[in-house]
């Protein structure tokens, strides 16, 4: 036999073996619906702790395991951008935060919410805590049905959490030095009020050749006591922003032409409550509910 010959007889039992091993990668690796994971529905949801006389609050998701939630937030922690909560009809319930399994296995709030897939929401659990005081707290799940705010707008919402607080005006400025107008732009809005979306101008700016943003206004929502102008319970301004470049997408605020906020008012702490006593006066709260357009490919 010649040595060509023995080579070719010693390399095909070494060719079938590779085509097998080859084969059974080829099935091992192949989708099915054992190894294939299920697609997970998702919505979309703000969580917001606005009560202002307790101690942190857990917010957990019970039927499911799940990621969503609020926790060991203080009052005034919320989430800025929304997190996704799994679709389906959700067991939700709110706990104290601590330590002590006496005291985290209080149930301040327990029910059963559907949320839909691809909509999303803003879960607030506002009012008192403590027993005799009014408002009572309660949560509040509002749906967030945005509009597309049209070229070089930007949306707003406002709504009243704060309690103990009476009917607000609100007005939107884009300077410190700005008068405000005798009519507001939104009058007598009472707690537990979820305003509808208004669109407006979004602020200016420039990006400089070293990449540098200058803005040149910045919205601000004024709020005062119904029926007066002044003097401001408080003024909070909102967010500006970062503008997209074809590397990276912008950031929503009130300089990015698409996106839309809601400005949620809270109270002030309660003094001597757990809360964190150095919140002295009433804010707001500001949350992105639309993302500006994609920059990137």
């Amino acid at each position: 036999m010649n040595n060509h010959t023995q080579v070719e007889c010693t390399m095909n039992p070494l060719r079938s073996c590779l085509v097998s091993v080859l084969t059974l990668a080829a099935l091992g690796c192949h989708g099915d619906a054992v190894t294939n994971p299920p697609a997970i529905h998702k919505a979309g949801i703000h969580y917001v702790n606005a009560v202002p006389d307790t101690m942190q609050q857990d917010v957990r998701i019970m039927d499911i395991v799940s990621n969503s939630g609020l926790f060991d937030a203080n009052f005034r922690t919320y989430d800025m951008f929304y997190k996704d909560i799994e679709a389906g009809t959700r067991h939700v319930r709110i706990f104290l935060s601590s330590t002590d399994p006496a005291v985290t296995s209080t149930v301040l709030f327990d029910t059963s919410y559907s949320f839909t897939e691809g909509q999303d929401y803003t879960f607030i659990h506002a009012g008192f805590a403590r027993s005799g005081q009014t408002p009572r707290r309660a949560v509040w799940i509002v749906q967030d049905n945005t509009p597309a705010p049209g070229a070089g707008q930007v949306g707003f919402r406002f709504i009243h959490g704060g309690a103990g607080l009476g009917p607000v005006d609100v007005n939107l400025i884009r300077h410190g030095s700005d008068t405000l107008p005798d009519a507001p732009l939104i009058a007598n809005v009472a707690y537990g009020t979820v305003g509808t979306y208004l669109t407006m101008k979004a602020d200016s700016f420039q990006v400089q050749l070293s990449g540098n943003v200058v803005y040149y206004d910045t919205l601000r929502v004024v709020v005062t006591a119904a029926g007066t102008k002044t003097p401001a319970l408080f003024t909070a301004t909102a967010p500006l922003g970062v503008p997209g470049t074809p590397l990276v997408n912008p950031i929503g605020g009130a300089a990015i032409p698409g996106s839309v906020l809601t400005a949620l008012m809270v109270p002030p702490s309660v003094a001597g409550s757990p809360a964190p006593p150095t919140f002295t006066t009433p804010t707001a709260l500001y949350l992105v509910d639309r993302r500006p357009p994609d920059t990137t490919p």
